[in-house]
């Protein structure tokens, strides 16, 4: 769904119409989607907040995903895959996936590509078009999301700009899996999958090491952060750190 609800809406049917009026008016957008949250955001002059809100709100409200733009947005999703099978990066990434618990949805394809989207739908006798109208109608449910509104205006008028544009999205009172919920009752790293160690040939001249570790769900600590306090403690770099101590071994560069 996400690369689809910039490619046009019942208000701004035009293809592009979002991003040519942010980039008129000096602006921005991008979106990612990670393994429980899409995120999507822009930004642009100050006087043209408005308008531009307008424009955004209606990808929650009636985006298009006409089918030409569908088959294209396909194909740029599988140049996209061809793109990261060189990057060191997305293969680690897909490799730790691949190591899970293949009972797990974490152990599935992260991206995709013409066969998981195209090809094999087609065997299947599945639509794909109707697929993405249908998860758009299940999850992008006012209920699910959050807005943040940053501009120059008193807070009550961006209230009012919130209310003015974003009203109309419907609260289907959706619900999604969280934390344990995810995998159905079965664990992304049961026991038999702890403990691996993983040698992988890279496609640039990289030499690294990566430990990774099993933590809790971390949802309900989002006001303390624990794991903020682990990540500095680890990756401090002064007088006494662990970097110094590698350094000092010849054993690592940076961390």
């Amino acid at each position: 769904c996400e690369h689809m609800l910039f490619l046009g809406t019942e208000k701004y049917p035009q293809e592009g119409e979002y991003n040519e009026y942010l980039n008129k008016n000096g602006g921005m957008s991008n979106a990612y989607t990670a393994e429980t949250v899409t995120n999507y955001f822009f930004s642009v002059k100050p006087e043209a907040l408005n308008d531009a809100l307008d424009r955004f709100a209606q990808f929650f409200v009636a985006p298009l995903f006409t089918e030409s733009a569908t088959a294209r947005e396909l194909q740029a999703v599988d140049s996209e895959h061809s793109k990261n099978l060189q990057q060191d990066g997305w293969r680690q990434s897909q490799l730790l996936r691949s190591t899970a618990n293949p009972q797990h949805p974490l152990h599935h394809f992260m991206t995709g590509n013409s066969q998981t989207l195209r090809d094999t739908p087609k065997e299947l006798g599945i639509d794909v078009r109707a697929q993405l109208l249908d998860f758009h109608e299940r999850y992008y449910s006012a209920n699910l999301m959050k807005l943040v509104i940053v501009g120059r205006e008193e807070p009550e008028e961006l209230l009012a700009m919130a209310e003015q544009h974003f009203a109309s999205i419907v609260d289907r009172g959706a619900q999604v899996p969280e934390d344990k919920e995810i995998g159905g009752g079965e664990v992304a790293f049961p026991p038999p999958f702890l403990c691996r160690a993983v040698h992988v040939v890279p496609v640039n001249d990289i030499r690294s090491a990566t430990f990774q570790f099993v933590l809790p769900g971390q949802r309900d600590t989002w006001r303390s952060k624990p794991t903020n306090y682990m990540a500095h403690l680890l990756g401090h770099e002064g007088e006494g750190s662990l970097l110094t101590a590698l350094k000092k071994r010849g054993l690592a560069t940076e961390l």
